[in-house]
């Protein structure tokens, strides 16, 4: 399997990060240190300082904390033919898996503990964890409708520049915490560990249409332009 990083847009995302938690910081001791002397403007300081140490925590869980999630697909998948390709933070969805099948959206998740799907609703057991998620953590929210809308990105994207070709785009949620523990069988959406993906994606795709091997060429093509240009 061939895998695609695309470097500079990890290297600004960590630029973001670390100037969201400078800015934080630096704001929560400010609005410290005037808290006596004048309330309001201490108040202001102190909720630009939580908004940018938020935003700095979240954009560093998500692209600098390691692993990253384009490492994890790396490792996981690297036993995968050279029908199969990983496109990172290149296309409308981050980790886009391009083969025989067409293209594979994967929607992470990184939380840890239980996860269930249950009457239509989406569980997460973290205990204490949750109240990281004031602080950046990324939240379990509805990875389903994430899925869903990441996978119309891609087809709409497809579709404009591959005109008449009908590639078809499928996805799947992806958990890559080695301590996670799904019950999700009613889930209406593919839900697999990282452990699980590589198997997911050679048998659990049977059935689904492929491309043709000249469709594949024509798509590889694409690709290769996109990755190209950055």
């Amino acid at each position: 399997m061939q895998s695609f990083v695309n470097r500079p847009f990890l290297e600004k995302r960590s630029k973001y990060a670390r100037w969201g938690i400078y800015v934080g910081f630096g704001a929560l001791f400010v609005g410290l240190v005037t808290v006596t002397r004048s309330p309001i403007l201490s108040y202001i300081f102190l909720l630009v300082g939580l908004l940018g140490a938020t935003f700095g925590s979240y954009m560093s869980n998500r692209y600098v904390r390691e692993p990253r999630v384009d490492q994890v697909l790396e490792d996981v998948l690297s036993g995968l033919d050279k029908r199969y390709t990983l496109y990172s933070y290149y296309l409308p969805s981050d980790y886009v898996v391009a083969s025989h099948y067409g293209l594979t959206v994967i929607v992470p998740r990184t939380q840890e503990g239980e996860i269930r799907y249950a009457n239509g609703r989406w569980h997460h057991k973290a205990g204490l964890r949750k109240l990281l998620q004031f602080f950046g953590e990324p939240s379990l929210g509805k990875p389903d409708q994430d899925l869903l809308q990441e996978m119309r990105y891609v087809k709409e994207w497809i579709d404009k520049v591959m005109v008449e070709k009908d590639i078809p785009v499928n996805g799947l949620v992806l958990f890559t915490h080695p301590k996670v523990v799904l019950k999700v069988s009613g889930a209406p959406v593919p839900c697999v560990t990282a452990a699980e993906l590589a198997t997911y994606m050679k048998q659990g795709l049977k059935g689904q249409p492929t491309l043709s091997t000249a469709r594949q060429t024509e798509l590889r093509q694409v690709l290769d332009e996109v990755v190209a240009a950055g």
